[in-house]
């Protein structure tokens, strides 16, 4: 067992015991609202390196409480009453600042945030263009906070993406598919992907492919693997109804029928996701996002001034190469290619 593994179990442990002896008047300094279950492959190491970054800071002693929607597989009611619940929780308690991880939660929370101006939100990983949120309720003026909230900008590199992958070609791209889910998330992230390729030679060269369900997803799968103009995919399928047994299925649990349909270069948006069987790619560093939302969320809590918070895009992409998948489709990194890439996965 890893480091890394133990330090992640003890820390599940210890949030239990402190919620545990935690008294019903006792207040909660920070409230942190997960939008997926506790190890999704996104939303873990955001939450995990949020943790860590108030830590270093200095601020250990804060009580938390966490929450996690587990919106890729619940129902909008359950998701609902769980919201209902941190509301509550939101008033009565007056937490010091609430963090949101992804856009779910953010979407469900902010406009209350915004009602309670004592109470300071930083989000982590944010795929949606803020315009439309503030559209809803305004909160920012050009990426400056006129309110309550600020945070941090999940970028997917994706220029960088087409680089590596005409580097891997070792000629231009000619098309890239983007096969993605219908929920509310593949919906966001195909958007993001398309406008951080506009302006670009590359934003030609996308071809949309909706998957509404896993047979559709499967259809599309086909028709991306038989096309010989398509160069590579984006598997987005975030969350995918299976009319088989009427449960959505995720990321994980698609790969390996993504994978053994497409003998193309999977492209992740996530370098967890080379651990499901995708290639993999130029993808966000997940962990230091969340560590670089921590540490603004440090700064507000030791007084600094949301004004001068700035929303920031996260920094730091990382490299990630599934050695199998690299073998089962023939190809071959040269040692340029192999010196930057970050993490291996076998």
């Amino acid at each position: 067992m890893t480091f890394a593994v133990v330090r992640s179990a003890w820390r599940w442990i210890a949030a239990i015991l402190m919620y545990s002896f935690m008294s019903g008047s006792q207040a909660v300094d920070v409230l942190l609202i997960n939008s997926y279950h506790q190890t999704d492959a996104c939303g873990q190491p955001q939450y995990e390196a949020a943790l860590d970054a108030l830590e270093q800071g200095g601020l250990s002693g804060l009580t938390t409480k966490a929450y996690f929607l587990d919106a890729r597989i619940r129902s909008r009611e359950e998701i609902l009453k769980t919201v209902w619940q941190i509301k509550q929780d939101m008033r009565g308690d007056r937490p010091k600042l609430v963090f949101t991880f992804d856009d779910t939660a953010f979407a469900l929370l902010y406009e209350d945030v915004l009602a309670q101006p004592e109470t300071k939100m930083v989000f982590s990983g944010l795929n949606r263009d803020l315009s439309y949120y503030d559209g809803r309720a305004h909160f920012i003026e050009d990426r400056t906070p006129v309110a309550n909230i600020t945070g941090i900008f999940e970028y997917l590199f994706m220029q960088e993406q087409f680089s590596i992958l005409e580097a891997i070609l070792n000629r231009p791209v000619n098309r890239v598919a983007v096969l993605y889910s219908t929920d509310p998330v593949g919906q966001i992230l195909k958007d993001q992907i398309l406008d951080e390729l506009k302006g670009t030679p590359y934003a030609q060269r996308i071809e949309l492919f909706p998957a509404e369900d896993v047979p559709a997803m499967q259809r599309k799968a086909r028709e991306i693997n038989d096309d010989s103009d398509i160069d590579a995919y984006i598997p987005v399928t975030m969350s995918v109804p299976d009319p088989a047994d009427g449960k959505r299925k995720t990321m994980d649990q698609l790969a390996p029928l993504l994978t053994n349909t497409i003998r193309k270069i999977d492209l992740t948006l996530n370098s967890s996701f080379t651990e499901y069987g995708f290639f993999g790619g130029v993808s966000i560093d997940f962990y230091q996002m969340g560590f670089q939302s921590g540490y603004l969320a440090t700064r507000l809590l030791k007084g600094g001034a949301i004004e001068g918070a700035q929303v920031e895009n996260a920094r730091r992409s990382i490299i990630a190469i599934n050695r199998r998948r690299m073998g089962e489709l023939g190809i071959s990194l040269g040692p340029e290619l192999r010196s930057i890439v970050d993490k291996w996965v076998d």
